[in-house]
């Protein structure tokens, strides 16, 4: 069996045991058969336990048998909960062969594109694992074009774009791949600085503002009882990671979140994004920055809008 073959059975085993829970042996084969693996073969024993010693050497994922019973399988231990670039893969993957295993869903399964930079993104990210100096030819937004040299760092996906963070003539960057138009492997080498790409985006919603300090955010979340929800929404998508909510000072109408973040660009555009939902009460500097964009949006409607 060819090696992608191979890494589709063992991310299938992780999803169908997963999402069971607890699962025999013989209920594992029925599905496994019922999904046309291996052309709807029946799953061995031994190769069913050779797959789980490769799925804990390759992904750290450690499936065991409860050893009484209906002597079902169960995971024990899985490292990719804290690592989210493998559980993202693993995800992907997962959903890749369950549309594979059931071609008339495709038309059911929406999904957005991400267009932004796709071409570059391979090449960025072996730059990483070869620590080799890139040269881009950038163009930002109503700028010319310029071409430099970047050590990068780290890639991060954010509202369908791809963006890498890297060291240039500027110091620590972020620049967005879809306004990247040229790139080549220079063939020079770098050392990977001592910093964990984790801690850079941590107290920052998108990837702007990295160098700025974190302030207390604080903001009301309306319940909306007009459109039939009586609960506030970011209590079912938090903002971010460091969202508390301030009991003491909820009411019936509403829910005060607290979080420990940089004011980005990309925070406001959030906050915006929520519409009337949502006040902010901290600090003063946001909050007269959202009254600023509401006012300023107001006056322009207004006006009697003139199209040519």
């Amino acid at each position: 069996m060819d090696t992608k073959s191979l890494i589709n059975n063992y991310v299938w085993l992780i999803d169908l045991i997963r999402r069971r829970g607890k699962v025999s042996f013989k209920e594992i084969d029925k599905a496994w058969q019922r999904a046309g693996r291996d052309d709807g073969l029946e799953l061995s024993k031994r190769t069913f336990l050779r797959h789980i010693n490769d799925i804990s050497e390759i992904f750290g994922i450690d499936i065991e048998c409860e050893g009484y019973g209906e002597y079902r399988y169960f995971i024990t231990n899985d490292d990719s909960e804290s690592d989210s670039t493998k559980t993202w893969l693993l995800n992907s993957m997962s959903l890749h062969n369950f549309v594979c295993e059931s071609q008339q869903l495709k038309k059911h399964i929406l999904l957005e594109n991400i267009p932004s930079g796709q071409k570059f993104l391979t090449t960025i990210i072996e730059a990483i694992r070869d620590q080799t100096v890139l040269h881009i030819w950038h163009q930002g937004f109503g700028k010319d074009e310029s071409n430099f040299d970047i050590k990068p760092i780290c890639v991060k996906l954010f509202r369908q774009r791809w963006y890498v963070f890297a060291k240039s003539q500027l110091g620590n960057r972020v620049y967005a791949l879809d306004r990247i138009n040229r790139v080549e492997l220079t063939g020079k080498n770098y050392t990977l600085p001592k910093i964990e790409p984790e801690e850079v985006f941590e107290n920052v919603v998108g990837v702007s503002a990295l160098d700025a300090k974190i302030e207390k955010v604080r903001i009301k979340a309306f319940k909306d009882k007009e459109h039939g929800r009586e609960d506030c929404y970011l209590r079912s998508l938090p903002l971010h990671k460091s969202q508390r909510e301030l009991t003491d000072l909820s009411t019936d109408e509403y829910a005060v979140f607290e979080y420990d973040m940089k004011v980005s660009f990309e925070l406001v555009q959030e906050l915006l994004h929520h519409m009337d939902s949502i006040e902010v009460v901290a600090p003063k500097s946001l909050r007269n920055e959202m009254k600023r964009i509401i006012d300023a949006m107001s006056g322009r409607y207004k006006k009697r809008p003139k199209l040519k």
